[in-house]
This record gives structure tokens, C-alpha cells and sequence, in this order.
């Protein structure tokens, strides 16, 4: 009898619980999600003939900056590739590597989470890989598997059941539902506050949030400390990028003060260590970005129009003072 079920197991169940994982997956996000936003990106930055300046980084960002000033002020195109920090800082240089050539900029901004415990990326990574169609950064010597795949397969596992449900339906509760889907899409489309793959300018810029009334957020607690080996591999992208040509420059993202002080000592550190490093030029010292909380939108990067202006003008000023840029 024990055979006989194992042999049942292996023939119909396993087979069955393959294929549920196997759909689960690769199952689609929304079109307008956010995170595909990096497909607009891609297009953007492939068709923008150097010299460029490309941004890389999280949603300090997507959220943060006012490309188009600083296009305007050195005459050089720039495209802001930041969307999401949980795509893991490995994973986004990678990413953007393959669009740059000789004598273009790269200005890194990475979120400080990055060289403690997202430098893998986390479930968002998921979504870069199998939505974004990025396979081949499922895994490299720069970086290993993201983390939170249990928190993506719950995610996925909820898309799966409902589009189940909603074709397992009669035609009269189909129409009923289509219907409020239908709403629901208009007022999401209309409500600002909700994350979107259509909030992006041409630069890639997020600007949807902009204007909105600043919403609830808790600072950030200590960080922990720096990961050595995530930072070593950081050094060696650098080492990558600059012997193709390319400046690599880096600056320091926007925080909240409350939460810059939570880990100062860490921030203070990895300012220490990046300055070490002969080929990345860094232009910004960390106090220069902590903001206060009202300059932020909905979170601890995210800031609003006001701290936007002033933290594009802060990078404006460090890239005139660094020479590195006509």
C-alpha cells in the first residue's frame, strides 16, 4: 500500500504541484504595474546616443529627481533608470551596464540597505527576472539569488487564484465584475497614490506623486552593518565600468533624518570606504542628503516636489564642483 501511493504521488500529484508552481511563477503581472516600468527605461536609455548620464539606483530615484534639470544644465542627456531598490544593486548595475559605451556617466545612488542585506535583491527581483523577461540576471558572480521568494510566490499564488475565480464565473457575475474591475481601474488611474508604470516621464522620472499631500511613513530603525563581501563586489563593477571608458561617479541618496541618524555610524563608514576606492568618484557626503521628514512623500526616500527641488539642486552643485562633467 505505501508503494502504491508513492507511486501515485510521483505520477499524479508531484506532476500536478510542478505545474501549479511552474504557472505560479511565470504568471503576468498587470501591465501598468511599476516594476515594468524598467522596460520603458530600457527602451529610453538603448535609444539615447552618448555621451549620457545615466542615474542608477532605487526608488531614491524614481522619486527624487528632476532629470530634466539636469539635462539642462550640462547639455548632456540623462536618463533616470531608478525604479525599485529591491532589484538589488547587483542586479540594477547589470542591468544598465549592457546600454552604456565609452564616455558615458554613470551616477550611482544606491540605497544604504544595499550594502547590508538587498544587495541580492528581494522579491521585486522576481519580477525584474521572469515580468521584465531579464533572465540572465537570475544569477552571476556579481550576485546570488534574491531573497523573499516565499513573500513572491504568495503574490503570484494570488494572481493565479484570482484569474481562476474570475473564469471560473457565470457570464451574469462576469459582467458584474468586469464592470467593477472597470471602476476599480478608473479610480486607481485617478488616484495618485497608487504605484504605476504610467507615473514615469520621458526621462524616467516619476512624477505622479508629485503635488500630492505627503502620507503617513515610519523612520527607518538601524540598518546593521556593512557586508563586506556585497561591497567587494560593488568595487569590482566599478572596476568593470571604468576599464570599458565609462565615469562612474557616485552620490548619496535622500533620507529621512530621524532614520539617517538610526544609522550614522554606518553611513559614516561606507563613506569612509568608498572614498578608498581609486576609480569611483564620489561627489556628495552623506549630511548633505538627511532631509527632514516634511520633505519626504511616503516614505523614507521618497520625497516630495519640495525636497525633489532641492535635492536635484544639491547634485547639481556636487556635479559642478567635481570638474567631472563640462
Amino acid at each position: 500500500m505505501k508503494k502504491f501511493f508513492i507511486k501515485v504521488f510521483l505520477l499524479l500529484i508531484l506532476p500536478t504541484v510542478l505545474l501549479l508552481g511552474t504557472a505560479i511563477i511565470f504568471s503576468s503581472l498587470p501591465e501598468n504595474a511599476y516594476d515594468l516600468s524598467i522596460l520603458d527605461k530600457h527602451r529610453i536609455l538603448a535609444g539615447t546616443k552618448g555621451p549620457k548620464i545615466a542615474l542608477a539606483g532605487g526608488s531614491n530615484l524614481a522619486f527624487g529627481i528632476d532629470s530634466a534639470a539636469i539635462q539642462d544644465r550640462f547639455s548632456i542627456p540623462v536618463v533616470n533608470m531608478g525604479v525599485h531598490a529591491g532589484f538589488g544593486l547587483g542586479r540594477i548595475l547589470d542591468d544598465i551596464s549592457r546600454f552604456l559605451q565609452a564616455g558615458d556617466v554613470l551616477i550611482i545612488v544606491p540605497e544604504y540597505s544595499h550594502f547590508t542585506d538587498v544587495w541580492n535583491g528581494n522579491g521585486a527581483a522576481y519580477e525584474l527576472i521572469f515580468d521584465a523577461r531579464q533572465y540572465r540576471l537570475l544569477w552571476s558572480p556579481y550576485y546570488g539569488l534574491p531573497g523573499s521568494f516565499s513573500d513572491q510566490i504568495s503574490m503570484r499564488l494570488d494572481i493565479v487564484l484570482r484569474t481562476i475565480k474570475d473564469r471560473t464565473k457565470n457570464s451574469i457575475e462576469k459582467i458584474i465584475k468586469q464592470n467593477e474591475n472597470e471602476q476599480n481601474e478608473e479610480e486607481t488611474t485617478a488616484n495618485p497614490l497608487a504605484y504605476s508604470r504610467d507615473g514615469f516621464n520621458e526621462h524616467g522620472d516619476y512624477v505622479k506623486h508629485l503635488g500630492v499631500e505627503n502620507q503617513p511613513f515610519v523612520s527607518s530603525e538601524n540598518l546593521g552593518i556593512i557586508n563586506r563581501t556585497y561591497l567587494k563586489k560593488f568595487f569590482r563593477f566599478v572596476d568593470n565600468l571604468t576599464k570599458r571608458g565609462i565615469t562612474v561617479i557616485l552620490s548619496y541618496p535622500s533620507y529621512e533624518e530621524q532614520s539617517f541618524r538610526n544609522s550614522a555610524e554606518l553611513i559614516k563608514e561606507l563613506d569612509i570606504l568608498f572614498r578608498t576606492k581609486e576609480n569611483l568618484q564620489v561627489i556628495s557626503t552623506p549630511e548633505t542628503y538627511c532631509f527632514p521628514a516634511e520633505y519626504f512623500y511616503d516614505s523614507v526616500y521618497h520625497l516630495n516636489a519640495e525636497g525633489r527641488a532641492v535635492r536635484t539642486g544639491q547634485l547639481i552643485r556636487d556635479l559642478q564642483e567635481s570638474g567631472l562633467l563640462p
